[in-house]
This record gives structure tokens, C-alpha cells and sequence, in this order.
């Protein structure tokens, strides 16, 4: 029970890597506001929490509304009486395309969402973490002796801020400028607060996942793809598998402990090692196996064509 008596917001909390977030962090103890757009889902995965012994409640509203993002921090300070972890994790797509194709309506309400979306929620939550105090299970260690700083100790394990980019943020996809864009932001974004809100003893770092097999992405793959499809997407990974919300809701719980108290301003790629592999040799090892298996399908296929990107 290592976030026992921490009070945590997870947007986007109903399905997928928040809702697996906001189940791995009630089981760790934690109190959990879950934020989106989906009520019946939200409902859902509260009272999964509450049937595992945790303590969740939900609100819904859009996030990348300054009036939600300011109730979400309202309602957790309220009711449970403090705030230590954010997770910003909602999204919602608003289509793909390049500079040329993208509506600018559409621009501004996907970058609204990835990005005004996280502004708006550090401006609401760090207030509120100052204001609830240090973390309730750190004990400070004494402050002085050699190679550390004497006189007062600094703030620390006030607050945690962790922001989901995406492997989109550091490698890019054609036709994608406003996902694109946008997770890279988030990584930018994370550095600056990182520096803004360390002295105040709150860190900020950010997830990058990889391939995450979510309830809904679960259901694309059963309508456009097949085996041999998911099976090339497992062999583009080292460790020869896509990921899992649980994949990242481990890490997220890892920053949200005490034990992350020196851990900020970083992008943590929890992705099977994906984006470290050299493309080209990649795609070398990758071409006997989809020369052998011509009827091989993925989630990415419409209506049963592969994307002719040449």
C-alpha cells in the first residue's frame, strides 16, 4: 500500500491505459478521481475498484475545459480531502492528415486537448498539492553529514504531475500532425513544468507508451485485423509483444511513490523496446515474414487494403 492515504486524479480514467491506471493506483491505496467523457464506463471501472477494496469516485466533463479541470481538483480536495497525483491522460481523436488536410476547427480542438488540457490541469492541481502538504507515508531523512546540503532540507514528495506522451512524441507518423505535434509537446511541456515545480517539491515526468492493446483498440483488431497481422506488430518489439494499460499503469504507479522523489523532467518510453531499434534492420528482419503471410491483417487496414502510403 505504497500511495495508502494519497488522493489522485486520473483523466481519461474510465477505459484503457487511465482506466487501468486508476485500478493500479486504488490498489496500491490510493483514492482515485476518475475524469471522462464516458459515464457508463466510468461507473464501470468505479465500482471495480470498489469491489477490489479500493476507494474511486468519477466525474464527467471534458478536461480541455478550464471549468472541469477546475472542478476535478475541487471534488478531490472535498471529498478526500487533498491531492498528490495527477495522471493526464484523456484524449480524444480529431482526425489525421497533414498541414494541408487538417481543418483549422479541428487543429485547435486536438491541440486543445493534448496539450490547453495539461496547462489547465497543473494550473489547478499544483495549488492544491502545496496546499495539501507533504506526501502522508514520507518521513524526512535527516539533513546534514557529507554530501548533503546542511542547513533546511528541501521541499520533497509533495506533489506528482505525470503527463502520456506516446512513441508518436519522439518518432513520427506521416498524416498525423496534430497527434504528432501534440505528444511531442507534452514532452516539452513536462521538462518546463519539471523546472517550474521542483523547488515546490512536486515532480513532473511523462509516459511514452508504445502499442497498447486497450478494450477498444481489443475491438479493432477483432474487426479490421487477424493473427498474422498482430503477430507482425509483435515482432516489431524486443521483447516480442504489444503492451498492456497494466504495462503502464506499473510505471505510472512507480513515479506516483515516494520512492520517484528524484525522478523528473523525463520521458520514460515504456514501449518493449520499440523506438530503439535501428528501422532499416527492422524492416530487413521483417520482410520474410510478411512475404509469407500475404493474407495478414492489422487494425491499421481499411476496408481490408493496407494504406498505400508510396
Amino acid at each position: 500500500m505504497k500511495l495508502n492515504n494519497h488522493v489522485a486524479i486520473v483523466t481519461g480514467g474510465a477505459m484503457g491505459i487511465g482506466g487501468g491506471t486508476a485500478r493500479k493506483l486504488a490498489l496500491h491505496g490510493a483514492k482515485v478521481l476518475i475524469v471522462d467523457i464516458e459515464e457508463e464506463a466510468a461507473e464501470k471501472n468505479k465500482k471495480l475498484i470498489e469491489k477490489n477494496g479500493g476507494i474511486a469516485d468519477y466525474l464527467i466533463g471534458d478536461v480541455s475545459s478550464e471549468s472541469v479541470a477546475k472542478e476535478m481538483v475541487d471534488i478531490s480536495v472535498s471529498k478526500f480531502g487533498r491531492l498528490d497525483i495527477i495522471v493526464q491522460n484523456a484524449y480524444g481523436f480529431s482526425g489525421g492528415g497533414s498541414a494541408v488536410d487538417i481543418e483549422l476547427n479541428d487543429w485547435h480542438k486536438g491541440l486543445d486537448l493534448l496539450i490547453g488540457a495539461l496547462y489547465l490541469g497543473a494550473k489547478y492541481s499544483v495549488p492544491a498539492m502545496k496546499e495539501s502538504g507533504v506526501s502522508p507515508n514520507f518521513v524526512q531523512n535527516k539533513w546534514e553529514g557529507f554530501g548533503l546540503r546542511h542547513g533546511h532540507s528541501p521541499k520533497e514528495n509533495i506533489g506528482r504531475i505525470i503527463n502520456i506522451s506516446s512513441v508518436h512524441g519522439i518518432l513520427n507518423a506521416p498524416n498525423s500532425l496534430i497527434y504528432e505535434t501534440g505528444k511531442s509537446a507534452v514532452i516539452g511541456m513536462t521538462r518546463q513544468m519539471a523546472i517550474d515545480f521542483g523547488p515546490l517539491g512536486i515532480t513532473v515526468n511523462a509516459i511514452a507508451p508504445g502499442h497498447i492493446v486497450t478494450e477498444r483498440g481489443n475491438d479493432q483488431w477483432g474487426k479490421t485485423g487477424n493473427n498474422e497481422g498482430f503477430r507482425l506488430f509483435e515482432l516489431q518489439y524486443p521483447v516480442r509483444r504489444t503492451g498492456t494499460p497494466e504495462d503502464i499503469a506499473n510505471a505510472i504507479s512507480f513515479l506516483s511513490s515516494n520512492e520517484a522523489s528524484f525522478i523528473t523532467g523525463q520521458t520514460i518510453a515504456v514501449d518493449g523496446g520499440l523506438s530503439i531499434q535501428l528501422q532499416e534492420d527492422l524492416v530487413m528482419d521483417l520482410k520474410n515474414y510478411i512475404s509469407s503471410n500475404k493474407n495478414l491483417r492489422t487494425h491499421f487496414d481499411i476496408n481490408n487494403e493496407s494504406r498505400d502510403r508510396w
